[in-house]
């Protein structure tokens, strides 16, 4: 959502090189460790601790630049954490009826969701942008119906579909909120007003979704509190620290390429450490859409 402006010193130094592997892999690994974290825990309420809890660490670390905000922009950054991590937490319950390969699939297409939006809101996409999300779309129908035809998918599976098109809103409103007149907070106090907001939220809807009544803590199995800890620790906190650090040390086009490699992470964990089912008609899908999304993500900077 922050990408400041390339500079020609910048270059992929074997630490860029290692800070961008470890970023792929702290969240790449996020959507197998959420269906761990529902696999016994309460998927409002577990996501929503999460967030809370990384926003309130990342806080402390930056009082001054908290206090700092006017209430326009507190408003603005709020609402768009609400999106964005609404959306988290909306696949972090269908991860209960949806294998993570497969929900990190559907949401890589974020990208092609924003030039969606971008388009309803009035920006003409030219042809080669209509025809990476016509690529980009049909990968996804691959990956739909090839999940469908082993009786693995339901309606759960639209939801994360959904979630993706609610998270390229967030990102959307909060990127023309940094362009705008009144430009929005640094991505540091950005981040930690997005995940204090999304996680109040989801704990608030959690509630009321009533799902205090089936958390029983001796029914908790230890691996969904490790992952927990896990996504706040690494998921959240290494991950959002290995990005800021990124995006001061490296081209902005090596950065974006996590938009396209963590899904494939997160696939390749799922299968061969989950032991979720490898299905070559899902690869193909996936061999469909990642490089539609690569595509998008390198034309992306060169809009106005």
């Amino acid at each position: 959502m922050h990408t400041p402006a390339v500079t020609p010193s910048r270059s992929a130094t074997p630490t860029v090189v290692a800070a961008m592997a470890g970023l792929w892999l702290c969240w790449g690994s996020s959507f197998p460790a959420i269906r761990v974290l529902v696999a016994t825990l309460p998927p409002l309420l577990a996501s929503g601790t999460v967030f809370l809890t990384a926003g309130l660490v990342l806080a402390a670390t930056r009082p001054a630049a908290l206090r700092g905000l006017g209430r326009r922009r507190l408003l603005t950054t709020a609402g768009t954490g609400v999106c964005l991590l609404g959306a988290q937490g909306a696949v972090a319950v269908a991860e209960r009826h949806v294998l993570a390969s497969t929900a990190a699939l559907l949401v890589a297409v974020v990208p092609l969701w924003v030039a969606v939006l971008r388009a309803v809101t009035g920006e003409r996409p030219g042809p080669a942008a209509v025809v990476r999300l016509l690529v980009g779309f049909a990968g996804v129908t691959v990956v739909v119906l090839a999940t469908g035809s082993t009786g693995d998918w339901s309606g759960w599976t639209f939801v994360v579909a959904a979630a993706a098109a609610c998270w390229a809103g967030g990102t959307l409103w909060a990127s023309r909120s940094v362009a705008g007149p009144t430009s929005g907070p640094g991505p540091g106090t950005a981040t930690a007003v997005q995940l204090l907001a999304g996680g109040l939220t989801l704990l608030l809807v959690g509630v009321l979704a009533g799902e205090p009544a089936e958390f029983a803590p001796a029914a908790v199995r230890t691996s969904s509190w490790v992952a927990l800890g896990y996504l706040v620790l690494v998921d959240s906190l290494a991950g959002f620290a290995l990005y800021n650090w990124l995006l001061r040390a490296a081209p902005v086009a090596l950065v974006s390429t996590y938009a396209y490699a963590v899904p494939v992470v997160a696939y390749l964990i799922g299968v061969l450490v989950l032991g979720e089912p490898f299905q070559p008609a899902v690869l193909a899908g996936a061999a469909i859409i990642v490089p539609a999304v690569a595509a998008e993500v390198r034309a992306a900077p060169r809009r106005p």
